[in-house]
């Protein structure tokens, strides 16, 4: 059986680094993380397009939004059967659910990265990197949307969320868990997501805000409101979907100014909804439009995608509270 051929995009991120003596820095283009699979290089197949150098934190929606472009130009490609993109996991949650929203290819998408730095004993890179090129290239990886394969599980990019700033394991699916794990070298997929997903164009509008709630903190949501061009905000409520009472006309205001509002929870999961009065049921009511189990982060994203594509009024709320 002929091994499939996988796109290799990479943009950077601690997967890349190495220490020059002042702190690791993106370095290795893609053709250096291959040879460093050793003799398992063998078992893949890869055309390296080099996108960018940067680490996770320089990464911007308008930049996500390129590389899914770009992402689409080597699905288009009949000798590719998937893609495998190598990102910073400070924001590679973020860029992976932008494919996943705007990529609609069956072929697979997958993002990975690494916790250590190729300077460290035991660097993750290698390991993660063959794990994702495999699940690229499985049949069984298709038309599941974007994905994030890394410490052997493999994760739907619309779930998937960091969880702990240095560990190997920190990404989890609070909602779902992993589609899936790699054993033995090999992917092995047990869950496929029932959800739907509307694919738009990858076209964002950038003049999205967010601001999270903070006990006893009345005016940050005004503060931020105060961005000039705003087009749009999302709110990370406490549990599933509060916010400081003083809010509450500031967020009328605005809505009836035009803005969307998006509400989501500030613990990364679970439905926006609860029987407290004034809570997420009443800001709903007035006009707030809820992220049901989307993390904040992600809400931003899915927002930006649909004012990108000129959403708005029902066709907006039906777009974000469904899927």
């Amino acid at each position: 059986m002929s091994i499939p051929t996988i796109a290799l995009i990479t943009t950077g991120g601690t997967i890349s680094t190495l220490d020059s003596g002042h702190g690791a820095v993106p370095h290795r283009s893609g053709r250096e993380l291959l040879h460093h699979l050793g003799e398992k290089r063998t078992e893949v197949s890869a055309k390296v397009v080099d996108f960018e150098k940067i680490p996770g934190s320089a990464m911007t929606p308008a930049r996500m939004a390129e590389l899914a472009r770009a992402i689409e130009s080597e699905l288009r490609r009949p000798a590719i059967a998937g893609v495998v993109v190598t990102h910073g996991t400070d924001t590679i949650e973020e860029s992976a659910y932008l494919c996943y929203l705007t990529i609609a290819s069956p072929k697979p998408v997958v993002f990975t990265g690494s916790m250590r730095t190729g300077s460290e004993l035991s660097w993750d890179g290698p390991r993660n990197l063959l794990d994702a090129l495999k699940v690229a290239g499985s049949p069984h990886a298709r038309n599941l949307g974007a994905l994030l394969v890394m410490n052997e599980e493999i994760h739907s990019a619309r779930f998937v969320t960091k969880s702990n700033g240095l560990t190997l394991g920190t990404f989890h699916s609070p909602a779902a868990g992993p589609l899936g794990r790699i054993y033995n070298g090999e992917p092995w997929i047990f869950v496929v997501p029932a959800m739907k997903r509307e694919v738009l164009r990858a076209k964002v509008e950038a003049n999205v805000a967010m601001v999270t709630t903070l006990t006893g903190d009345a005016d940050s949501l005004a503060e931020a409101l105060a961005r000039p061009s705003l087009r749009g905000m999302v709110v990370a409520g406490f549990g599933s979907g509060r916010v400081p009472p003083e809010w509450y006309k500031l967020i009328e205001e605005t809505i009836a100014k035009g803005i969307p509002m998006v509400l989501a929870s500030r613990t990364g999961a679970g439905t926006i909804d609860d029987p407290y009065g004034g809570g997420a049921h009443y800001l709903r009511s007035r006009g707030m439009i809820a992220a049901h189990e989307i993390q904040p982060l992600k809400a931003r994203i899915k927002l930006m995608v649909a004012l990108g594509n000129g959403l708005k009024g029902k066709r907006l709320k039906e777009y974000i509270e469904n899927g």
